[in-house]
């Protein structure tokens, strides 16, 4: 039988090199079509996620958010009082101010806003030189970050790599509390939109589920340029050599099953589709993780047709090699996960993806 190393890349599973050492093991659906079994109506509901919408179970939790928009990094985190989100500004703005002390060219500068937002300009650097028409360069360049609390979320704008973007980013601040989930032209993060004209961004939303804790995923949308992007099959990320490769799975008990790797149309969108799963002996035990990617790579240069994905993970550990290795535990505990649950809120996600 062949053993192959399993390990992660961008919160996908893959398979590197053979050996004789574990057991390969494939599901009967991995080479037939897709079961799809819906979730009740019920049991479901909509969530706005940048310019798309998905159908999650009702217990999924909105755990946060990376927008990207012109540049600008936005992130938003939930479960944030006021006073939390204050502390945490005052201690970004101690230690921006003492690193900026000695500063030649310019102090960093703090403002409070009339939207109760805090905004700092800092690490202010002259550059000189030559451009490449000849011109000379003669200007300062500066870092801007900015914190503000908003329907218990926190939202921090920016960063060290944020060059003279003050102004785009005091509108993005203006803007949070006009959430408008109707709006098309608007990028949403679940619990409200910003408005932005396409182009030029990204969207990254995570989320838990209140009934199964070791239930994550992932919604994944970016405007790229340049080349276009590989497929996930196409993607070699193996760090190991064969000898590793056998060292490590022969000290790790690992197994590996492919449920799905095939691919699959979501809404006139050809993607992939590959849902895995590993088990390995850890520290803490024995370790199982089921892995669900629906990947579709995106035309470069077209605010219609970005890079999509979504991700669904699920993980457990148990004190004992468990008897189905590489997959759903034999019976249900509590919070356990079974593989009908998992494949139907998979399926009615990624079924459910449709764009605003």
């Amino acid at each position: 039988m062949l053993a192959c190393h399993h390990f992660q890349k961008n919160g996908l599973a893959f398979l590197t090199g053979c050996g004789l050492l574990a057991v390969f093991l494939i599901s009967p659906i991995a080479s037939g079509a897709p079961k799809k079994m819906e979730l009740p109506e019920n049991l479901s509901k909509t969530v706005q996620v940048g310019r798309y919408s998905l159908e999650l179970p009702v217990d999924a939790v909105f755990s946060g958010a990376l927008l990207e928009l012109n540049g600008v990094p936005v992130s938003i985190t939930p479960g944030y009082i006021k006073p939390r989100v204050d502390r945490e500004a005052q201690k970004t703005w101690l230690t921006i101010e003492s690193r900026n002390l000695e500063n030649a060219e310019h102090k960093a500068t703090q403002e409070t806003l009339g939207n109760g937002s805090s905004i700092y300009n800092y690490d202010h650097t002259r550059i000189t030189g030559e451009g490449l028409d000849g011109e000379p360069i003669n200007k300062v360049v500066y870092s801007t970050v900015a914190y503000q609390w908003f329907n218990n979320m926190m939202f921090v704008l920016g960063n060290d790599s944020t060059l003279n973007k003050d102004e785009q980013i005091k509108t993005i601040l203006d803007a949070i509390k006009l959430s408008d989930l109707n709006d098309r032209q608007s990028i949403c993060y679940v619990d409200g939109c910003l408005p932005h004209k396409t182009g030029n961004e990204g969207a990254y939303v995570d989320f838990g589920f209140a009934k199964h804790p070791d239930l994550r995923a992932k919604f994944t949308s970016k405007q790229f340029g340049g080349v276009a992007n590989p497929l996930l099959a196409q993607r070699n990320s193996s760090a190991f050599s064969p000898v590793d490769e056998a060292a490590w799975i022969t000290k790790s008990d690992f197994q590996h099953r492919t449920y799905r790797n095939t691919k699959r149309t979501i809404n006139h969108l050809i993607g992939e589709e590959i849902i895995e799963a590993s088990t390995e002996k850890t520290d803490e035990g024995y370790l199982t993780e089921v892995n669900a990617v629906w990947y579709y790579p995106g035309v470069p240069n077209s605010s219609k047709n970005p890079e999509l994905r979504f991700d669904l993970d699920y993980s457990y550990v148990t004190t004992q090699k468990p008897k189905n290795g590489a997959g759903f535990l034999d019976q249900e505990e509590p919070n356990s996960l079974t593989e009908a649950m998992f494949m139907s809120i998979w399926d009615q996600a990624i079924d459910s993806l449709t764009s605003k």
